[in-house]
């Protein structure tokens, strides 16, 4: 039987997680035709060894593994130009499929035309909430965020609308942003829409790809009765710094590529400014914090 649905799966030094990720997926592989696709980026640890002996146990799928890490929108394109399903999912190595979730993904995708994405509840291993939605940012989010004005005001829409500070993530709603962690989609979105942008290598390639998304004219759907544990943050720990570096100078890429009329300019090159000079607070931050944990 061809594959109904194709899940895309980049790993980078995910030897502790990928594991119990593609086991996940073989649980529900019953409920849904699938095939996996693993991207490896050159793991140093032992992810390319726990991939090879998992996959041929009954779950139809390849894997590459690259000479380099090629980072994550390109390794997700590699994986997707390989994909024969009709649906896609997007998918963390640091994830865990739960019950049914598949199958209502695919349920909701189907039943609705308009719909470009779809994206389940996160949720932490001890089944609290992630706040995983956001809006497209704005000028002054950035503002708000690097002096810490949105914890002031945790819940309000105005100072910290870009994170979501307002929602509770428990309700079926139209979103601008779910994060990448977990994306299904299908060929015939992606065929309209387009690859993930390789300009953004490994941060906001997702805020790129959903902003076109809406560009296009789709909905992008947040579906909490569809869940997934996420260990969050564990994909881009073993290299915190380059990741900060990586992540602000992607923001002010964002603003460059979709904010670009004349009277927009200086509010890219203050918030520009403000990206770049807090990259060592917040490198210095992240490592403090990490010591004391």
């Amino acid at each position: 039987m061809a594959p109904e649905l194709s899940i895309v799966i980049v790993t980078y030094n995910s030897a502790d997680y990928i594991g119990a990720c593609l086991a996940s997926v073989q649980r529900q592989s019953s409920a849904v035709p699938l095939e996996v696709i693993v991207v490896d980026n050159a793991s140093k640890d032992a992810s390319q060894s726990i991939i090879k002996e998992f996959l041929p146990e009954g779950i139809p799928g390849q894997f590459i593994f690259n000479d380099s890490n090629r980072y994550f929108a390109p390794a997700v394109n590699q994986g997707i130009g390989t994909a024969t399903g009709e649906y896609i999912l997007i998918l963390n190595p640091d994830t865990e499929l739960q019950p049914e979730s598949l199958e209502l993904l695919l349920e909701y995708f189907r039943n609705d035309r308009s719909v470009g994405v779809v994206a389940p509840q996160l949720v932490n291993p001890d089944g609290s909430i992630q706040s995983s939605c956001r809006r497209f940012p704005k000028h002054r989010d950035v503002v708000f965020n690097i002096f810490g004005i949105n914890r002031l005001f945790p819940e309000s829409r105005f100072f910290n609308g870009w994170k979501m500070g307002d929602f509770d993530h428990q309700q079926i709603r139209e979103v601008d942003q779910p994060q990448g962690a977990a994306l299904f989609t299908s060929q015939m979105v992606l065929d309209t829409v387009g690859d993930l942008d390789e300009d953004f290598p490994m941060f906001f390639n997702d805020v790129d790809w959903c902003y076109r998304v809406k560009q296009s004219g789709y909905k992008i759907m947040f579906y909490p009765p569809a869940k997934i544990v996420h260990h969050q943050g564990v994909s881009v720990n073993s290299e915190k710094a380059k990741m900060v570096v990586s992540s602000h100078v992607s923001f002010f890429r964002f603003f460059e590529k979709y904010y670009d009329r004349v009277h927009q300019q200086l509010f890219n090159l203050v918030v520009g400014f403000l990206l770049y000079i807090s990259i060592p607070f917040r490198v210095i931050w992240i490592s403090l914090r990490s010591l004391f944990r």
